[in-house]
């Protein structure tokens, strides 16, 4: 940088003049900066919406049970059929079992009677510190038909390390066992329950094994010490059914969790207990209520910001003035100027009326209702200053739909059908290898004919599939598909922002098309990146003006300073 003395000459301070010229060449600069902080606000606003969407789809489809998680947090889709809430099942005696609904159960009243648990085989060794002779490094001998080597770290093999072996077979013998050193036995229990959960142990041709599983087993009560000790336990090697008595018939079950006509059972001890299973209408009405609150919740959210007025006389604030203005002047002022970014936004509008006109479409359902309005749900009459589009709740239709028809409710809302049949098979792309020119000439001119009908089928089937689903998906489903299309329009306008993987965990798929056809690539990012360059090539001409400035002051400078030399001169001589 070149070191400016200015005004050596001339007495003027030429710095803040070519600063106050250049004030006025750099307007152009600050309206292209406001323009682009604009853009960065409505892809700011555009990200914020998405998010909104994208959280109300997620956030309702696991409170109504559509959506599952899984114990490592992956979300899969649930069907309205799965729904275990839509019948509410009561046992009398808890104690003697609990029970939960599920997809497949009926209305009605069951008594159960408990006549045994379902126990697993179980074994107790005899006393085993005084047989410390018995375990041999390598011995041998099976559990459940699997052979167990016992293979020490060392020369003295110790009860841990016949623990250890044993654990290690678990999952071939379903045994597991544990070593009481207090008592000087092993015990050993299947890992599962029934007539078929045994513990067989048998010796092997290896006779360290043999001799070893003989202690185990022995019966034979010891005295050591005065201290009586039990031998083996054999009377529970085999486990038992579950046997219940099921409205006075008798039925068997290898476990206590049982499904009995849709019920999930929990036999938890001998007794009676009579279970009573009734349609949940509080609990589905509690469930589409909510639903419907946080719909209209995202619908006064998204008017809201269509309709929020845009204060287009507050422009962005620039460095220099934000400097000039109090913090919290900037924050209010800030404030307005991001007001009605998405003022009368086509793309948030068009979603909207997309979804509100989905609502009243009449479906193909196998059920007693066709209609949203039929069971009790319809929108609100127009107020002035309100939002439009929110729907309300007939309570008293709402509940009696339910009670005459649960499952024909849950298939008006929440049906999801799979696509359409039929759809085109994109043509493979051409096998260059051994073709000669002319050969491969004609190959590609038929793939691109082929390609173009592809091309025509597939948008012509896209859009009859389109209609399909709208006809036989519920009415929520719908809504749900409507958003997440939206939710791509306005991807492809702002892109994902910081949300791409909640985006994703919405629908795989959802930046697909972003991806491909504007290759990450949104509308407004191009706009920034457009602004981008004419705010740099401008800088570069303003500092090339700047200069420019600077040469000429320096040349009046110059000659100044040389006519005060002449002056000089002159006035030196006519003194002599």
């Amino acid at each position: 940088m070149s070191l400016r003395i200015p005004g050596l000459a001339s007495g003027m301070d030429t710095d803040m003049m070519v600063e106050s010229m250049m004030k006025a060449e750099r307007l152009k600069v600050s309206r292209y900066e406001q323009s682009r902080q604009i853009s960065l606000w409505r892809q700011e606003a555009y990200n914020s919406m998405n998010k909104m969407f994208a959280n109300f789809i997620l956030n309702t489809k696991k409170e109504l049970g559509l959506n599952k998680t899984t114990s490592t947090g992956a979300i899969f889709g649930s069907s309205y059929k799965n729904l275990d809430y839509v019948r509410k099942a009561i046992s009398s005696n808890e104690n003697v079992a609990t029970v939960k609904s599920g997809k497949d159960t009926v209305n009605g009243s069951y008594s159960i009677k408990v006549e045994s648990l379902a126990s697993s085989g179980s074994f107790a060794s005899a006393y085993m510190k005084d047989e410390q002779d018995k375990l041999v490094d390598g011995m041998t001998f099976t559990i459940n038909g699997q052979e167990i080597k016992v293979n020490a770290s060392g020369e003295n093999v110790t009860m841990s390390d016949v623990v250890k072996a044993i654990n290690a077979k678990t999952e071939d013998t379903k045994v597991t066992a544990f070593y009481d050193s207090n008592n000087g036995r092993i015990f050993m229990q299947n890992t599962t329950t029934g007539k078929d959960s045994t513990i067989d142990i048998e010796v092997t041709t290896d006779t360290d094994g043999e001799s070893f599983v003989k202690a185990l087993k022995n019966t034979t009560a010891k005295s050591i010490d005065g201290k009586v000790f039990e031998g083996a336990n054999l009377e529970n090697l085999n486990g038992e059914n579950a046997k219940i008595k099921y409205n006075g018939v008798t039925l068997e079950y290898s476990s206590n969790n049982i499904n009995l006509n849709g019920l999930d059972i929990e036999l938890k001890a001998e007794g009676t207990t009579n279970i009573n299973v009734d349609t949940n209408v509080d609990g589905i009405f509690d469930k589409i209520t909510k639903l419907i609150d946080d719909y209209n919740n995202l619908v006064d959210m998204a008017s809201g910001a269509i309709s929020e007025k845009r204060y287009s006389d507050y422009q962005p604030l620039s460095q220099d003035e934000k400097k000039a203005m109090h913090e919290d002047d900037v924050k209010l002022w800030t404030e307005k100027a991001k007001s009605g970014m998405l003022n009368r936004d086509e793309n948030l509008t068009r979603i909207l009326q997309t979804v509100r006109n989905d609502l009243y479409r009449t479906l193909e359902t196998e059920g007693n209702f066709k209609h949203i309005t039929q069971i009790g749900i319809s929108t609100e009459k127009y107020a002035k200053g309100s939002a439009g589009g929110k729907l309300q709740i007939d309570e008293d239709k709402l509940r009696k739909a339910i009670m005459e028809d649960p499952e024909g409710v849950m298939e008006l809302l929440f049906k999801e059908v799979p696509s359409k049949p039929g759809k085109p098979n994109k043509p493979n792309p051409v096998e260059k290898e051994g073709l000669s020119e002319e050969e491969l000439a004609k190959a590609m001119e038929d793939y691109n004919k082929d390609l173009k009908l592809y091309n025509e089928a597939l948008r012509k089937y896209e859009k009859e599939n389109k209609e399909y689903l709208k006809k036989n998906n519920g009415i929520f489903t719908t809504v749900y598909d409507n958003l997440i299309d939206g939710m791509k329009s306005i991807i492809n306008k702002s892109g994902p922002g910081e949300d791409a993987d909640l985006l994703r965990t919405v629908n795989p798929f959802m930046l697909t098309d972003f991806v491909t056809s504007k290759s990450s690539i949104s509308d407004l990012d191009k706009e920034v990146s457009e602004m981008d360059r004419r705010i740099d090539n401008l800088n570069i001409l303003l500092a090339r003006k700047e200069q420019s400035y600077y040469a000429k002051f320096a040349s009046m400078e110059k000659a100044l300073a040389q006519m005060n030399s002449q002056s000089g001169w002159i006035g030196q001589q006519l003194m002599k």
